[in-house]
């Protein structure tokens, strides 16, 4: 008598349903070895480097940034800034007058040029005093430890009171960069920390970041670096770190 195989026993539709399980099983089972493999290598390395154990954390910026050996320092501009005038980012003093907000370049530029020229911005033509209002003045007192992009020794002085994370201050920082570039033998730009911590978590550890950055002379190349994190939404204290490790920091 010829024997027969479980298949030969099954009807068709049977017989498909039990391949298709079988199938399913097997998939599973490779499907957990491969998780088990990732799990045992350190974690699946994503792009961002939010979960990446691929750069190695410089040792001097984290004790920095883990210590918060820069929040005084951040503290300290919150209170200069809040002394004069400074109610929401970005503030920009152009030598004292205040533009609240993220305006457009032409706008920027038409104070940059007043100023330059010795005049008062608020008598320009093209100043948009219905949408822009009055640019209130204010005597900014000296910042000794300001590290300055463009000519540091220019008369007309530009200090941006900001927050990483804000996206309005993500959006006027090309417009920052536009005018450094473009007048960079007539003005000198600083920048100085206004984390709104109530409503942006990692602003108070970013504004940290780009303090203890600037203790070792990159603080413009983690400003940079920061506002980029800020704008792909992938603020955290270990980006922070991977852009320390690709700043070359100690």
């Amino acid at each position: 008598m010829e024997e027969k195989n479980l298949f030969a026993l099954l009807n068709k539709k049977q017989a498909f349903v039990l391949g298709a399980v079988g199938s399913f099983l097997v998939l599973c089972t490779v499907g957990f070895f491969i998780l088990l493999g990732i799990m045992l290598s350190g974690g699946v390395k994503v792009a961002d480097g939010s979960a990446s154990t691929s750069f190695k954390a410089p040792k001097v910026f984290s004790q920095c940034l883990d210590g918060g050996e820069m929040a005084a320092k951040v503290s300290a501009d919150e209170q200069l800034g809040a002394s004069l005038g400074v109610q929401g980012t970005p503030a920009t003093f152009v030598n004292g007058y205040l533009i609240g907000g993220a305006l457009p370049y032409e706008a920027v530029k038409l104070v940059v040029d007043a100023t330059l020229a010795g005049k008062d911005p608020n008598n320009e033509a093209g100043w948009d005093k219905t949408n822009y209002g009055v640019l209130e003045k204010v005597a900014i007192p000296e910042l000794p430890d300001a590290v300055w992009l463009g000519n540091k020794d220019a008369k007309v002085t530009v200090v941006e009171f900001s927050d990483f994370e804000c996206p309005y201050c993500n959006r006027f920082a090309p417009t920052i960069d536009k005018i450094v570039k473009d007048y960079s033998s007539q003005i000198r730009f600083t920048y100085r920390n206004f984390p709104l911590t109530s409503i942006h978590p990692s602003a108070q550890k970013a504004a940290e970041a780009f303090e203890c950055a600037k203790a070792q002379n990159k603080g413009f190349e983690m400003y940079s670096k920061l506002f980029a994190l800020s704008v792909s939404k992938t603020m955290s204290v270990d980006n922070f770190k991977k852009a320390a490790s690709e700043l070359n920091l100690k």
